[in-house]
């Protein structure tokens, strides 16, 4: 009865569309994304993306910062800094990691990402978040209509390639999970990408040789990273993609 309810929560918010974007058929474009984000990606995807002089979105849930868990270290400030400091972008994901199918009001929303900011710029980070990504992909009209006033894009887990009329506030995206696809099967996605264009956002979490069910080993991630370069194929963060756009 719950998965049904959340369901029918989904579907309700892929109904309110507030800002519909139109991709051109030239518009050909690539972006890596992390979400919450493991230490593992610092020290494993980050070197790899900046070996290519590729920049990515880190989408943070800063309640994470110095935490660990039975199988994962997150980060720390000076991954943060490093990664700012190297040109990528920092997304949010809201403070807490919230889920938003549970019954939330609009300020617990509204102030949970008021402190996700707030705890960023005590970093001595003085950026502003300008894109989100919803935490387990959950949304309701109400979160997407919070989230919408306040950044340009929010990134779910609807997979596919962004292409003609796309919702910006509910991109679609495609896993780079190891346990979940090929690299062959990634490899035929890129070459869809590269024959038919639109715009192609990458996620995962770990990056280590033991990854997790959600994540992907480092020699993985990088023959995707490859792979896009041999393809000569633009890669942007999120908050480049979507000013290519316009």
């Amino acid at each position: 009865m719950i998965k049904y309810i959340n369901t029918i929560k989904k579907l309700i918010a892929d109904r309110y569309i507030v800002n519909l974007a139109t991709i051109s058929s030239n518009v050909k474009q690539i972006s890596f994304t992390f979400d919450d984000v493991p230490e593992s990606a610092f020290l494993h995807a980050q070197p790899i993306l900046d070996k290519y002089q590729f920049k990515a979105t880190f989408y943070l849930a800063l309640s994470f910062l110095d935490s660990d868990s039975e199988n994962e270290n997150f980060y720390s400030k000076a991954n943060l800094i490093s990664c700012h400091s190297n040109g990528h972008e920092l997304g949010c994901h809201t403070y807490s990691h919230i889920h938003f199918y549970e019954s939330l009001s609009s300020s617990f929303i509204e102030s949970n990402i008021h402190i996700n900011q707030k705890k960023l710029n005590e970093l001595g980070i003085n950026e502003s978040f300008e894109n989100f990504s919803y935490p387990y992909g959950e949304q309701t009209k109400k979160s997407k209509k919070i989230v919408s006033k306040v950044f340009k894009t929010c990134r779910g887990i609807d997979h596919g390639i962004n292409r003609k009329r796309v919702d910006l506030h509910n991109l679609k995206a495609v896993k780079l999970y190891e346990n979940l696809y090929s690299i062959d099967k990634l490899f035929s996605i890129l070459e869809d990408l590269d024959k038919s264009g639109g715009w192609l956002i990458f996620y995962t979490h770990d990056v280590k040789p033991d990854f997790s069910q959600y994540g992907c080993s480092p020699e993985y991630f990088e023959r995707v990273v490859q792979k896009c370069k041999d393809l000569n194929i633009d890669i942007k963060t999120i908050r480049d993609g979507v000013e290519n756009l316009s």
